[in-house]
């Protein structure tokens, strides 16, 4: 079994190691991009963790086994805030840093306990299966409105007038965001997400809505998360500002961003496997199937957000030295055919499909998990009942390497 090597330079190790075997960005190489499962693949075979180098030069081990990604989920040496860990590594205060950096280092996803567990605490019964599931005619009567509009269309986009509107409507309305104000959020979350340069004005515009909205509901409080959390925040000791700013943000892009990824990618994928869709319109109470293989085979998430080792840790048959940055592929553990058989075929019949970990895993299980798996069952119940005509307006062979925010999705109805 090869090891990786316990140190690097930002260059591939030679010697036979395992990083050898590979291109230094080979992970972001064009061909890779369009199909990167071959990719993983390799890595699961390699048998170590590979150095990848990221196009802004960050150096990271990719890990792409399905049980080696777990033990990196819950392994107490891997985490996010390294600067906590690291003897040499220095981080500026909160006040010392702009308005985006500490709304960026307040976020969940870049915390670790205690701060993530006190955050988290504070939002999670917003989001549990039960105070989702109440949410679950709304829902029906929002996605039955799209269908019915849909059909009055010879052609539609699947993202715009399929996969977007419901969970941008469905959780600016659990959050609080008035309707009127949906279309600008909606902008703003895109720019976030894309990680363009208008990104952090996005941020700081977004910053000043919520202030302004904070405002509004401490005066005329209503039922929703915004006047919860605006309560906490004046309470004093658990919840300032900026940490409303970026729990908030954070609920409405990854609660929007997500959900619109395994709808549209579901759509696509029954529509490029007939028997599949074929089967979903036969009977549509398969659709919670479609949304399970849909995450396993295609989820909204490549490589969790970035974790540092605060040692040198043994795992996935290799080492990585200590304060290096590890990437757990969860596209990779989900191709895995240690536990998934004939991994790379799309089967919404597969009796292994629960074992996915698309959602995660441990401490940052994702929060709005029961929310994504209820509004994509729904809308793929409503696709199925009332669209069954629906078929592709293009090409299959051109939505090779498909990605939200880039590409359309043309349909006829």
């Amino acid at each position: 079994m090869r090891k990786a090597p316990a140190a690097h330079s930002g260059l591939p190790v030679q010697g036979g190691n395992v990083v050898a075997e590979f291109g230094v960005s080979e992970l972001w190489d064009p061909a890779v991009r369009r199909d990167p499962h071959g990719f993983y693949d390799r890595v699961r075979d390699s048998g170590g963790p590979v150095l990848q180098i990221d196009p802004a030069g960050n150096p990271f081990w990719v890990i792409a086994g399905h049980a080696d990604v777990l033990e990196g989920l819950r392994h107490p040496a891997i985490g996010h805030e390294v600067h906590r860990h690291s003897p040499g590594s220095w981080q500026p205060a909160l006040h010392e840093l702009s308005e985006v950096a500490r709304i960026e280092a307040r976020q969940l996803i870049n915390l670790d306990p205690p701060d993530h567990t006190r955050l988290r605490g504070l939002v999670s019964g917003g989001f549990t299966a039960r105070a989702v599931a109440r949410l679950e005619p709304w829902i029906g009567d929002l996605a039955d409105r799209l269908v019915a509009r849909a059909r009055q269309h010879g052609r539609i986009d699947g993202i715009a007038d399929l996969a977007d509107p419901v969970p941008v409507n469905v959780i600016a309305e659990l959050v609080g965001i008035p309707e009127s104000d949906r279309p600008r959020f909606r902008a703003w979350s895109a720019a976030i997400v894309s990680a363009s340069i208008d990104g952090p004005a996005a941020t700081m515009e977004f910053g000043a809505y919520l202030d302004e909205l904070a405002a509004r509901r401490r005066a005329v409080p209503a039922d929703d998360l915004i006047s919860q959390l605006v309560t906490l925040e004046e309470q004093g000791d658990r919840l300032d500002r900026d940490e409303l700013v970026a729990l908030v943000q954070l609920l409405l892009v990854a609660g929007q961003e997500t959900t619109v990824d395994m709808i549209v990618n579901g759509i696509r994928l029954l529509l490029t496997h007939p028997e599949q869709w074929q089967a979903l319109r036969d009977d549509p109470s398969l659709a919670a199937a479609v949304v399970e293989e849909t995450l396993r085979f295609r989820g909204p998430v490549e490589i969790v957000p970035p974790r540092f080792t605060f040692e040198d840790v043994e795992i996935a048959g290799g080492r990585i030295p200590a304060y290096d940055r590890v990437g757990l592929s969860l596209w990779g553990a989900n191709r895995d055919p240690a536990v998934f058989e004939r991994p790379h075929v799309f089967d919404i019949h597969r009796t292994d499909v629960r074992k996915h970990i698309a959602f995660g895993h441990g401490i940052h299980f994702c929060l709005g998990a029961h929310l994504a798996r209820l509004e994509s069952r729904i809308m793929f119940e409503r696709i199925a009942q009332q669209l069954p005509g629906l078929r592709l307006a293009a090409d299959p062979t051109d939505l090779d390497g498909f990605r939200l925010h880039q590409d359309g999705l043309p349909l006829e109805v």
